[in-house]
């Protein structure tokens, strides 16, 4: 039944669009008038529908009501595909529309989702802004698929109890539109009545526009009647440019819905348009919903990031579409090449970055309540610890004590001798430090994992006899010395620090050469072997005219062949082999690690641009800047620490807590318990879809998914200001006492820069400088002469101006620029001095070595 509102509103729309004299709008009174209902109902139904933006009202005296603009929109134009693949089925619709002895009923055939309720909908709008009906009211709307269930009721619908119309839905038809959806789900007999009633209905004064809605493999009613046939093609049928265009709709919807910035990655856009839909438009949207959904998820908590959408986000099966990106690459890219992958809200929501922030530190690391009261001799000493300006680094243990309380590390120093004899081995570092963290957060009630069961108690007892005796003596000892009350659960715990890791495969990883062409492959294959001398490394050919399904078949094959249990190292050439490698690498239990060198699609595009272009220098440029563009892609994805610990999250939660705190490389870091290798190889996996997984921190190395390892005892062996060098494997990049011989020389050149100051402010900054761009040696040590320059000229006022062509190279690389502001701010607060713009476009071009 329609309700009031869409009556209202449906006689608005009709006088306004197809009478003259409401042209200017309608007032409340006319309304009432015309469907004799009260005007004070009739004008809170249309203040309703202002609030709904359905309706504008003017501020005349009487008021008056317009359709709003959006509805105002000429039929058909809003349709994506209205001047390409749906250009054909508009100019039908409007010639049935337009017929001169009156409207011609239409069937429009369509699969499922592809479009055909919008499609009706806009034809109702084009009868009513034409005038060419003369109801006022909605369509009626026959579902047939509703009924599937009951017969008797769609018949009674359709032709009236015992066939009586008069008592059917054509009773209230006359001059309006009646759309017969799924008409497929009629039997025989059905349709055979339904053409009697079309004829029958057809000889009335102001007979109705009659809509059947069908699938593609349905044949037309036969009826003595014109009908006028419309077809409307499936998602895969349209162009690309459509699909994109549809695809962007949707998730712009998605973006003003959820008043979020949404980004996809490529792939996402990609896979997206290459995928299968079912149900076409429906399935496709439903899939991007579900995608941003789960993407929303994980940024509900950064109201001010854009919302990103990865592959993982998607199904499987939309996923393993990018299978076929090989056969569609120059569709795909005439497409997405020049594409803007993000969507805009209309307005932002959410907490401000602010007072995120504040939030965030609401709770700083170090200050969990405890239950009891902490004896003065382990209280801890303050988290935060001023960086000390003596040039050597700090013992293990006295970095390892700025998170853990002295006393215990003195704990478990002095038991270590007698877990050593009992183990009849050395206890590593890493183990030290793991169980040094591990009580710490034990002492301050930290969670921890689920408790050790019974079942995993009594293996230990049996099988780990040695470790479980160390764990049961360094037990008593925390009881005594720090009054804790420690359970055969937390014993067994404290065990499995102890009990040796399971051994490393004695195999090896093996080479894959995936190139296309056929030879490519197997002559770099034989090139490699004979040079390495190792004969480790394969090939697979790519046969160019194969189908895509058979080449990942065959690719499968292969990588099960050769890979001895350690992995298989992957050198492809084009994009569409690495979303194949993806999908075997889920179906497969082998590792697979994939790097991309695009000989092969660098060679095309210069000879395409050879073709065209007559310099071989336009030539060079061109393909030198596609080059570029291609080697400064990089993953979106944000790089992701995992500190890992043995048992409980209390260990890596602290290890956590310390990065964060020293470190300046912006990489978010997740704390996580070992526990179970099952758990973490799942959490890991879970992790990878959205982040890229930069290293383990921990206790001992996991070995999985070849990603890299730094021990804790690399982390504490080093000073803090050396944290960041270390995450990124480059501890020796400090280089402390390499300099003595440069401040001999600063000494005899400098009037104005005390050496003293530059030693305590220029490592810290090389340090800075090095984590964040590659330097050879050689560079390092120019680089550091460089900087006590500038420091000595600044301070003598020998100033230079800046240039225009340093402001625009300031502007071009703006992220370095305020890199380099935030480590030359010490400089500037030690000597009291600016470094102005001019300077650092200098540091700029040594840097990036922009020579």
């Amino acid at each position: 039944m329609e309700t009031t509102r869409e009556l209202i509103y449906d006689t608005v729309r009709k006088l306004v669009l197809t009478d003259t004299r409401y042209h200017d709008g309608v007032t409340a009174m006319v309304i009432a008038t015309q469907l004799k209902m009260q005007r004070t109902n009739v004008s809170a139904a249309l203040n309703a529908l202002v609030r709904k933006q359905k309706l504008v009202k003017t501020k005349t005296r009487p008021v008056q009501f317009l359709l709003a603009a959006s509805h105002l929109q000429e039929p058909f134009t809003g349709l994506i595909g209205r001047l390409n693949s749906l250009q054909h089925a508009i100019k039908l619709a409007k010639a049935a529309a337009l017929y001169l002895s009156g409207p011609l009923n239409i069937h429009i055939v369509a699969n499922g989702g592809a479009g055909s309720t919008t499609f009706v909908h806009e034809i109702q709008n084009f009868v009513e802004q034409r005038g060419i009906l003369t109801a006022a009211s909605s369509p009626i709307i026959v579902k047939c698929r509703d009924y599937a269930d009951d017969i008797h009721q769609l018949d009674s619908q359709l032709f009236g109890e015992h066939g009586q119309l008069a008592h059917s839905l054509w009773a209230h038809s006359e001059g309006g539109i009646v759309v017969i959806d799924h008409y497929d789900y009629l039997d025989g007999p059905q349709r055979a009545q339904l053409t009697s009633v079309m004829e029958a209905v057809a000889s009335h004064k102001q007979p109705p526009l009659i809509i059947l809605v069908s699938g593609i493999d349905q044949e037309i009613l036969r009826t003595q009647q014109l009908i006028m046939k419309i077809e409307l093609p499936d998602f895969k049928q349209r162009p690309w440019s459509e699909r994109w265009a549809l695809i962007r709709r949707f998730l712009t919807i998605e973006a003003q819905q959820s008043k979020r910035t949404i980004r996809l990655e490529l792939a996402v856009a990609q896979a997206l348009m290459l995928a299968n839909y079912d149900q076409n438009l429906k399935t496709m949207k439903a899939t991007i919903t579900m995608a941003c959904a789960q993407a929303y998820v994980r940024f509900m908590a950064d109201a001010d990031r854009e919302v990103r959408v990865y592959l993982a986000d998607l199904s499987p099966a939309v996923q393993q579409a990018l299978a076929h990106e090989r056969d569609y690459q120059q569709e795909l890219a005439a497409v997405l090449a020049a594409a803007d992958l993000s969507f805009a809200a209309k307005s932002s929501s959410g907490l401000s970055s602010d007072s995120l922030q504040a939030s965030r530190q609401q709770v700083e690391p170090g200050t969990s309540p405890r239950s009891v009261q902490v004896p003065r001799s382990v209280e801890q000493s303050p988290s935060v610890i001023k960086p000390s300006i003596v040039q050597q680094r700090a013992s293990n243990t006295q970095n390892l004590a700025q998170i853990v309380a002295p006393l215990i590390i003195k704990i478990v120093k002095d038991w270590q001798p007698d877990c050593e004899r009992l183990l009849a081995r050395p206890l590593t570092e890493s183990v030290f430090n793991g169980l040094c963290l591990h009580i710490n957060g034990m002492y301050r009630q930290m969670p921890t994992t689920k408790p050790a069961s019974a079942t995993m108690i009594t293996q230990l007892q049996s099988q780990h006899v040695a470790e479980y005796e160390a764990a049961v003596k360094l037990a008593q000892v925390l009881a005594t010395k720090l009054d804790l009350t420690i359970s055969p659960a937390e014993v067994a715990l404290l065990a499995t620090f102890l009990v040796a890791q399971s051994p490393v495969t004695r195999h090896h990883p093996v080479v894959l050469y995936v190139m296309q062409g056929m030879g490519t492959a197997q002559a770099l294959m034989r090139t490699t072997n004979t040079l390495s001398v190792v004969s480790n490394t394969y090939a697979y050919d790519v046969d160019l005219s194969a189908d895509s399904t058979m080449v990942m078949k065959a690719l499968k094959h292969k990588i099960s062949e050769i890979d001895c249990g350690a992995g298989v190292l992957v050198i492809y050439d084009m994009g569409a082999i690495k979303w194949m490698l993806t999908t075997i690498q889920g179906e497969l239990a082998t590792k697979i690690r994939m790097i991309q060198v695009p000989v092969t699609l660098v060679g095309v595009d210069a000879a395409r641009k050879s073709a065209r272009v007559m310099d071989v220098d336009d030539v060079y440029h061109l393909v030198q800047v596609d080059l570029n563009q291609l080697n400064a892609e990089k993953t979106t994805k944000d790089e992701l620490i995992i500190t890992l610990c043995h048992t409980g999250e209390g260990g890596a939660a602290q290890l956590k807590d310390y990065i964060d705190q020293y470190s300046r490389l912006q990489m978010r870091v997740k704390a996580l318990a070992i526990g179970h290798r099952d758990e973490l190889v799942a959490t890991v996996l879970r992790l990878q879809q959205v982040y890229q997984i930069h290293a383990f921190v921990g206790t001992f190395d996991p070995q999985l998914f070849g990603i890299p390892f730094i021990s804790m005892a690399a982390i504490f062996e080093h000073s803090h200001q050396q944290l960041d060098q270390v995450l990124m494997f480059r501890p020796e990049a400090g280089r402390w006492d390499t300099y003595n011989q440069i401040y001999q020389y600063f000494k005899t050149q400098f009037e104005y820069a005390e050496v003293a100051k530059l030693q305590r402010v220029l490592p810290p900054l090389m340090d800075d400088l090095t984590t964040l761009y590659q330097l050879t040696e050689d560079q390092q040590i120019g680089l550091f002469v460089h900087l006590g320059s500038m420091i000595d000229r600044i301070l003598a006022g020998k100033i230079v101006t800046t240039t225009a062509q340093t402001r625009k190279l300031v502007t071009q690389y703006s992220q370095d620029y305020q890199q380099l502001r935030r480590c030359l701010r010490p400089v500037e607060q030690t000597f009291k001095l600016i470094v102005n713009d001019e300077m650092i476009g200098t540091l700029l071009v040594i840097l990036k070595q922009l020579h």
